[in-house]
């Protein structure tokens, strides 16, 4: 009898231990890296008052960790379920579970936020970038180029990005990388790079030209740099994504006549390096449509989606010109140059 127990508990020892090595493997592996060689940074942000149950449920749908529950387990056990800090955080899937923990429950908020504003310049941004420690000016533009600079004739061209993005195949390589720096908002490394905040805003720009837009680009015999050049004035010159369109329409028109396109932002965008820029429409460059027919050199600035749609999808009308209302910036429309002439005389 003694025997036979002594076999049983042998027995439910054995299997109880297995029961456990099998459950601290399962816990150890639920704590290394969902993907070691993926050094892709993803933005994780806790918001304020958020419990822990929550964050580690994000983290495993966000992929960042193998197990939700298992990764509560991890924090009870560390002894920090109550430690989980507010704010941004650069995560990556090669980080393992510990190192996560550490990170949200140290408060290692360690990314910098960017907006790139729409309508911005590269100037604009630029310095925006000397303001926040991450890059000098001049460091900037060496690898994005500097504002209405052609280089075509210069040994110090800026990055050529196109090996990278398809969307740049058409762009001069001899201009600047104005244009296609997606407004929107970044999180960015301690250590961030100017190339960082390049990539960062191009990969965006990659995602928000969806497919159906470059088809109808295509079928419409243009290119996605001719279609950011326009996106660029309309950014600068029109508010809502309805007068947008019918700009677009107009500025078309005015091309397919053989009409200067007079879009006063071009002559601003001219003199963007001068110390006093206003609307100049005899300063000469290849920017000023006052100066030059078609679209200017390149963009002007770096358009938002909406201008990017209406430059793609302009509506056509009888309107030949267009002001913006001093008071209110309306938008007024005009089929021919009298209609526009008293315009001016009332809006302006």
């Amino acid at each position: 009898m003694i025997k036979k127990i002594l076999i049983i508990l042998t027995i439910i020892i054995v299997i109880t231990a297995g029961i456990c090595l099998y459950l601290l493997n399962q816990y150890s592996q639920s704590l290394s890296p969902i993907s070691p060689n993926n050094d892709n940074e993803i933005i994780f942000t806790v918001s304020e008052g958020e419990r822990a149950k929550d964050v580690s449920l994000r983290l495993e749908n966000e992929k960042l960790i193998k197990d939700d529950l298992l990764f509560l387990v991890f924090l009870y056990l560390e002894g920090k379920q109550n430690n989980i800090q507010s704010g941004d955080y650069i995560l990556k899937q090669s980080m393992d579970t510990k190192t996560i923990a550490e990170h949200l429950t140290n408060g290692r908020t360690t990314a910098k936020k960017l907006t790139i504003v729409e309508g911005w310049t590269l100037k604009d941004l630029s310095e925006a970038l000397e303001r926040m420690n991450i890059s000098k000016i001049q460091n900037f533009y060496d690898i994005s180029g500097i504002p209405t600079i052609d280089y075509k004739e210069r040994l110090d061209k800026p990055q050529n990005f196109s090996n990278e993005f398809t969307f740049l195949k058409d762009k001069p390589t001899w201009l600047s990388i104005e244009g296609y720096l997606y407004p929107d908002t970044y999180y960015l490394p301690i250590a961030a790079k100017p190339e960082t905040v390049i990539r960062k805003a191009l990969q965006n720009f990659d995602r928000k030209l969806t497919s159906e837009m470059r088809a109808e680009i295509e079928k419409q015999g243009k290119t996605i740099f001719e279609i950011v050049t326009m996106a660029s004035m309309l950014e600068k010159e029109v508010k809502s994504l309805e007068d947008k369109k019918l700009v677009a329409g107009i500025l078309y028109k005015r091309m397919e006549l053989g009409m200067p396109l007079q879009v006063d932002a071009t002559t601003i965008y001219a003199q963007i390096r001068e110390i006093d820029s206003k609307i100049n429409t005899k300063f000469n460059s290849p920017y000023n449509t006052y100066v030059v027919k078609g679209l200017p050199l390149g963009p002007i600035c770096n358009p938002g989606i909406e201008s990017i749609e209406a430059a793609i999808y302009p509506e056509k009308s009888d309107y030949l010109f267009y002001l913006s209302a001093k008071n209110d910036g309306k938008t007024i429309f005009s089929k021919n140059f009298e209609e526009h002439k008293r315009a001016i005389v009332n809006h302006l």
